[in-house]
């Protein structure tokens, strides 16, 4: 089972890069859980929410040590990843939105074919630039027309809200993280556009928590950005 991993303490692969340890994840899970608290705290002080639910702060949290992970390239984000993507999955169902609902159903086995694409950390595959590698534009491009469409089609025949949004939202992450899986720089800039919709989808809908730390990706994706820009120097 992808859960089902051990993670070691910290052995230096043949290029002196240290694999992921128990304190790369606990660092992960620390800042997880103080950003999940951060965002239920400023939403209950500002009268934006009344209370915790549970649900979406799992989601919250798991979905924040993923990135945290990504961001300095550790294959251990998945575990978390995976996670974090069948609780938002639950989420949006409940909440109406069906294609981002869907989106989440998609991904979570997407993650075991990024699991494997990554690469161990100390054998990972290097960070590119797609516009160097002009040939997967056309099909890149055309995954994410089709699932524009296809996101478009769901909310309209489940009678969800938000159609454009929800749909972009479900396009442009199917994008991202085709592009997160080769480990190409640009999906940091489609995850910045992702976000800005994010943001106002889900306040729009009434997830205030989720909508926050959609405010708050923006600025992780700039932060993976400049991280990823400098392994490629």
């Amino acid at each position: 089972m992808l859960l089902e991993i051990d993670i070691p303490e910290g052995a230096a692969g043949p290029a002196g890069r240290t694999a992921p340890g128990r304190r790369d994840v606990v660092v992960a899970v620390a800042a997880a859980a103080l950003l999940t608290a951060a965002s239920y705290g400023l939403g209950i002080a500002a009268g934006w929410i009344s209370g915790v639910e549970w649900l979406e702060a799992l989601a919250v949290a798991t979905s924040y040590a993923s990135t945290a992970l990504c961001i300095v390239q550790r294959r251990f984000n998945y575990v978390f990843g995976a996670v974090s993507t069948a609780l938002y999955a639950a989420l949006f169902f409940r909440h109406g939105l069906v294609a981002s609902a869907f989106l989440n159903v998609y991904l979570t086995p997407q993650l075991v074919y990024g699991w494997v694409r990554w690469r161990r950390d100390d054998q990972t595959r290097p960070v590119t630039w797609l516009v160097h590698d002009k040939k997967w534009i056309p099909a890149y491009l055309g995954v994410t027309v089709v699932a524009y469409l296809g996101g478009a089609w769901l909310v309209g025949l489940l009678d969800g809200q938000l159609a454009w949004a929800d749909s972009a939202i479900l396009a442009g992450s199917i994008l991202a993280q085709l592009l997160l899986d080769n480990k190409r720089i640009e999906t940091w800039f489609v995850w910045i556009a992702v976000n800005v919709i994010a943001v106002w989808t889900y306040f729009t809908a009434g997830l205030v928590v989720a909508g926050l730390q959609y405010v708050i990706f923006i600025g992780t994706a700039v932060l993976g950005f400049i991280a990823w820009l400098r392994a490629t120097r």
